[in-house]
């Protein structure tokens, strides 16, 4: 049985829904390695180690929720599968 279909939304409200998605992976992505570089400079670190864990930390964590953030998206419906399983046979 397919999910109920949910309300359409505005074409305007669903971009700025997907713009503030991206911005979010983005930010999680970035500013890590941004606070690193900036306690390496603040400790005088010739090597920038902790930015260098801080991007590393951050493509971790914002891949992590991007596959999460995918996976629910697909299993509230708004993202069509396709069941061959389901689908009836002609030659019957």
């Amino acid at each position: 049985m397919a999910p109920p279909l949910q309300p359409e939304m505005n074409p305007i409200a669903r971009a700025y829904l997907w713009v503030s998605r991206i911005f979010t992976i983005c930010g999680e992505m970035i500013l890590p390695g941004i606070l690193g570089y900036w306690l390496d400079q603040y400790l005088g670190f010739q090597f920038s180690l902790f930015a260098l864990l801080g991007f590393l930390f951050g493509l971790v964590f914002g891949m992590t929720h991007l596959v999460l953030m995918a996976t629910s998206l697909q299993n509230s419906g708004r993202v069509e599968e396709a069941h061959p399983e389901h689908q009836r046979d002609d030659l019957d």
